[in-house]
């Protein structure tokens, strides 16, 4: 079943996902492109925390 992003709970605000939005969201919340937002969800893993920090990690390390 596809993913619903009206229906949103504790385990939905805590996870990262490769779906559009929440790329676009991620990109757009760190002034990065969709292919590297994309990139960040695949190499931390869907955890929205460990996502932000790998972002974070990568801008600090240019």
């Amino acid at each position: 079943m596809a993913d619903n992003p009206k229906d949103i709970g504790k385990s939905d605000r805590i996870r990262a996902s490769l779906q559009k939005h929440e790329v676009q969201y991620i990109a757009k919340k760190f002034g990065i492109s969709g292919q590297a937002a994309a990139g960040a969800v695949r190499a931390a893993g869907p955890m929205r925390d460990k996502v932000y920090a790998y972002i974070k990690a990568k801008k600090k390390a240019r």
